[in-house]
């Protein structure tokens, strides 16, 4: 379930960012069905609440900004979400797809052997071994490798035309990222809920990030 919190604190901190300055918003997707145990639910799709919440979350990303476009994951309940943010704040087109949001994302090398890992091990002490260990899991690139691999592209044409594009992501990949620019562990930053979100702007060069309560100036990335 997705609280009004959650919506509300994205359109809060949103408004704080300069009206003229683009901006990235990384979200979980909304609210899915059950996943088959021993699954990745690739084809489990959201629920109602699911959908209703992603149009509100649309209503309100649109209430702030008027240019809004949607990237995602390939999985269904990413697609679901996206588009459903485009329906809640009125906005035509579709949602374009990015493998590096999800299937397999940004951190794996091989989806046979960390998918396996993943099934065995589950996603909390994946995501825990990325934040603590120094080696990556099996079938995994290096947490800093990965987490390049995907802001770059979403953070190089953040300009100065008011835009505002949304990337439906997965809790596995949203909790790496949200941890990694606060050197916070997993333990302070939180699991992500449905649809909670990392802002992410540049001002005077520097790239700026909003989780919840935690904001940071910038980030070091290569290039």
């Amino acid at each position: 379930m997705t609280s009004p919190e959650v919506v509300d604190s994205i359109a809060e901190r949103l408004a704080m960012v300069p009206a003229e300055g683009d901006v990235a918003l990384i979200v979980r997707h909304a609210e899915r069905g059950e996943i088959p145990s021993g699954e990745f639910g690739t084809d489990v799709p959201l629920t109602a609440r699911g959908v209703a919440d992603a149009q509100r979350l649309g209503a309100a990303l649109r209430s702030v900004r008027e240019q809004v476009s949607t990237v995602s994951s390939p999985v269904l309940r990413c697609v679901q979400t996206a588009e459903a943010i485009l329906r809640g704040g009125g906005l035509p087109g579709v949602a374009a797809l990015d493998r590096m949001l999800g299937d397999p994302g940004p951190f794996v090398v091989d989806p046979e052997v960390s998918g396996k890992l993943f099934l065995q091990t589950g996603k909390f002490e994946i995501v825990h071994r990325q934040l603590s260990d120094a080696e990556p899991p099996p079938g995994m690139r290096l947490m800093a490798e990965g987490i390049e691999l995907l802001l770059c592209p979403t953070t190089d044409n953040l300009g100065n035309q008011g835009r505002l594009n949304v990337y439906v992501t997965h809790d596995a990949v949203l909790s790496v990222l949200a941890a990694t620019p606060f050197r916070s562990p997993l333990k302070t930053t939180g699991w992500p809920q449905y649809l909670e979100g990392l802002l992410l702007w540049r001002t005077a060069g520097l790239l700026q990030f909003s989780w919840r309560a935690f904001e940071r100036a910038s980030y070091s990335m290569r290039g």
